[in-house]
């Protein structure tokens, strides 16, 4: 069974973020098999040469939940695979994102990410978010949408399952008007050295070439350095992302 045309161009538009329709693609066996037990599906698309077993379970799974199932040959997912990396299965998942007010209000740590361009970085920073408990995400109008096809990739699915929001940044700022909000850049207060951090804060990522944007400059109540060689220049945001995030959450931990 091969797809039609339409088909082939509506996949295609969704996978590039061009469509109106709220919905992302979604690849990797595990990934899309966690997003159907979420109940994040909308559609399930399998290769008709796709390992039988795995096909059939997650066939089941989506007929289970009364998620349409599509089918394709290796061809049409060899068309697609000039923009995706399905290997043999993807999904179309529903846009999980939150109003902004939701995710502001919840308990324990946020990530605030302020102009992160990047998709690869974005995904990995939910990835991190959602490795140390994150309460949740709240990304700028400005920083590459949490369930495009590359953040999403990046965060292997996580996004799906983690609470994020994305608003304007003065939006974002007044929502989080009165806690404590860190800001991560290159002189701040040494990241290891702090024993005053409380379970509840907002960690703001900013735009890897320009930092933080005003907004989150004038909302931040601590600035927060990680030290390092000074022949290096920076760290990868989200692998400075990553290390912030373990020292300040051992330093919130010493504090309980």
């Amino acid at each position: 069974m091969s797809l039609s045309h339409a088909q082939r161009q509506r996949l295609d538009q969704i996978a590039k973020g061009r469509s109106d329709e709220r919905l992302f693609l979604l690849e990797g066996r595990r990934a899309v098999r966690d997003a159907l037990a979420a109940g994040h599906v909308a559609e399930l698309w399998v290769r008709t040469d796709f390992d039988p077993a795995a096909r059939d379970q997650l066939v089941q799974m989506a007929r289970a939940a009364g998620v349409p199932v599509g089918e394709g040959s290796r061809k049409d997912f060899d068309r697609l695979g000039k923009t995706v990396t399905p290997q043999g299965v993807f999904a179309l998942v529903h846009d999980t994102e939150l109003p902004l007010d939701d995710v502001a209000g919840l308990a324990g740590m946020l990530l605030w990410l302020d102009g992160l361009q990047d998709p690869g970085n974005v995904g990995a920073v939910v990835r991190v978010a959602a490795a140390f408990g994150a309460a949740g995400v709240v990304a700028s109008m400005e920083s590459a949408h949490p369930l495009g096809l590359k953040a999403l990739r990046a965060s292997a699915g996580l996004a799906l399952s983690l609470p994020f929001t994305r608003a304007p940044s003065a939006g974002i700022a007044q929502a989080l008007a009165g806690q404590p909000v860190y800001v991560l850049e290159r002189g701040g207060e040494d990241v290891f050295a702090l024993e005053d951090v409380p379970r509840d804060f907002v960690l703001v990522v900013g735009s890897e070439g320009k930092g933080p944007g005003a907004e989150a400059e004038a909302a931040a109540t601590r600035r927060l350095g990680i030290p390092i060689d000074p022949d290096v220049d920076s760290l990868n945001a989200a692998v400075a992302t990553g290390i912030a995030v373990a020292a300040l959450r051992h330093a919130a931990g010493r504090r309980a």
